[in-house]
């Protein structure tokens, strides 16, 4: 968070310990957000104390695997008396972190998935990736699993309207108009960055307001991203994201509008490749919207 209440960038956190946080980000950011953890511990240090920051990018290596049968796969690597026991819901939740041991390595799995699918985070010493990676295909293989790349997960994403740093979130928009209202907690007793801004914003309304959209009667093209958004010939917001979902078969835009034209049902237009296109905002989420795969 900004101190004018908009998105700096954004992390996973897993709490290890006492004082004891391990963050995850987006991997383009790691030198801009290594820099401004290190000077706002620097800042903070006569408020907290003595602040310890360690860069483990070039550690710490990431496999992501998800999909209906990602426990079964696990099931055959995990180093475990009960494997079964392990990755259930029960001792596994969603959200929730564990270290175990897949083979011979150590791994530090966090149950999430940017893919609206069951899916876990595979943290690992990096130089064991090549031994993880041929661990989790062989496994897979009865499986037919197979890797998937960014684009892939891209699309997945827009079917669940996450929002990406620096695009659905940025310094430009408050976490108001980025959506993020169930997130933002003005009632803390504690002071934190950006919460006055934030106050003001709730004060005087957001100008506008993120919404998810059906483009339809598009034929080979899909929105990107930065597309201007039409109600009635006047440009009322632009894209943010863009492009198809394969499980839910629409092409799919997320934005941000005026606010007065965020109600589902809206009908407005967008331009791509100087055509426009009549688009329909939608409920958040057109896969899942219950989240029973992520929670499965």
């Amino acid at each position: 968070m900004t101190r004018s209440g908009t998105t700096r960038t954004e992390y996973t956190i897993v709490r290890n310990g006492q004082n004891d946080y391990y963050l995850v980000s987006a991997g383009a950011w790691t030198a801009y957000d290594s820099d401004y953890l290190t000077k706002a511990a620097e800042d903070k240090a006569a408020e907290f104390g003595y602040i310890e920051i360690h860069d483990v990018t070039n550690q710490w290596g990431v496999f992501a695997i998800a999909g209906p049968k990602t426990r079964e796969v696990l099931r055959e690597v995990i180093k475990d008396p009960n494997p079964e026991e392990a990755l259930s819901n029960k001792t596994f939740p969603w959200l929730s972190q564990r270290n175990i041991e897949l083979g011979m390595c150590p791994v530090k799995a966090i149950r999430v998935a940017y893919t609206g699918e069951l899916g876990f985070e595979l943290h690992h010493p990096i130089e064991m990736q090549n031994y993880i990676f041929d661990q989790v295909m062989e496994a897979g293989a009865e499986f037919d699993i197979k890797p998937f790349g960014i684009r892939a997960m891209d699309s997945m994403r827009l079917e669940k309207s996450y929002r990406l740093i620096p695009r659905e979130m940025s310094i430009e928009y408050s976490a108001y108009e980025s959506g993020l209202d169930r997130f933002v907690r003005l009632d803390k007793e504690n002071d934190f960055i950006g919460k006055k801004a934030l106050k003001d914003w709730q004060d005087r309304g957001a100008s506008n307001g993120f919404v998810t959209m059906e483009v339809q009667g598009v034929v080979d093209a899909d929105a990107r991203g930065s597309e201007a958004i039409y109600k009635n010939g006047e440009v009322v917001g632009r894209a943010t994201s863009g492009g198809f979902g394969w499980r839910c078969g629409k092409s799919l835009a997320l934005g941000l509008v005026k606010k007065d034209l965020t109600s589902i049902g809206t009908e407005l237009e967008i331009e791509i490749l100087g055509e426009k296109y009549k688009s329909v905002v939608i409920e958040e989420s057109p896969f899942d919207p219950a989240n029973e795969s992520l929670r499965s």
